[in-house]
Parts: C-alpha cells; structure tokens; sequence
C-alpha cells in the first residue's frame, strides 16, 4: 500500500501516460501536476471547440486527485468526486492494487467515451 503522495501521483502518471500516443496531448507535465488534452477541432452545437480536458493528475494537499472529463457522460452513480466544470474524479491518499486498478479503469472508460464521441 502506498501511502506517499509522491509515490501514488507518479504511480498513477504513468498509467496515464500511454494515452498521450492515442492521440491526447499533455498540457502540464510537473513534479505535481499531470494532465492531457484532446486537440481535435469539432463542432457542437454551432461552437467550435479546439481542445477539451480529457484527465488530469494533481498533488493536492493530503491527496492525489485523478480528474476525469464527464462531459456528456454520467458520473453520479460511480461515486466520484465532483471538481466542477465537468470534471470528476477521485481524491486518493492510499493506493494499493485494486485502487490502481479501479482508476486504469475509469480512465478507459472516459477514453472510450471521447472515441465514441469523436472527440479523440
């Protein structure tokens, strides 16, 4: 069990960072903050988007925050944080296997959704 909250960010960074060859660019690369945007120019809604936040990683005081995009998606019923302006997650302090395993998931789960969306 990890406990470090330096040791859980950089764990998890580098669950995340595959997803930066599927087409996501990181904007923020630091010793405390990690996080990847899709860049692809789409249309909705009569307004042009050029980049949306796809997840982010944070050292933030007692606990690592995973923030997810849940734009068009429903979050409530998988008891996450919310970090408004579209934006869920989870606060982790301690990160064993299953936690880690449980935030692999989420993530390809958000990237599922902006695939299927055609955001990415």
């Amino acid at each position: 069990m990890k406990t470090d909250l330096v040791e859980i960010f950089q764990t998890i960074r580098a669950s995340v960072q595959p997803y930066a060859t599927r087409g996501y660019t990181v904007h923020e690369n630091s010793e405390s903050g990690y996080d990847l945007y899709s860049e692809k120019n789409i249309e909705i809604g009569g307004e042009k988007v050029t980049e949306r936040f796809f997840v982010g990683i944070y050292i933030n005081g007692e606990a690592v925050e995973l923030k997810l995009n849940t734009t068009d998606f429903s979050a409530s019923n998988q008891h996450l944080d919310s970090f408004g302006d579209n934006k869920a997650g989870l606060k982790i302090a301690q990160l064993d296997d299953s936690k880690l395993k449980e935030v692999e998931t989420l993530v390809e789960i958000i990237h599922t959704n902006f695939k299927e969306k055609g955001w990415i």
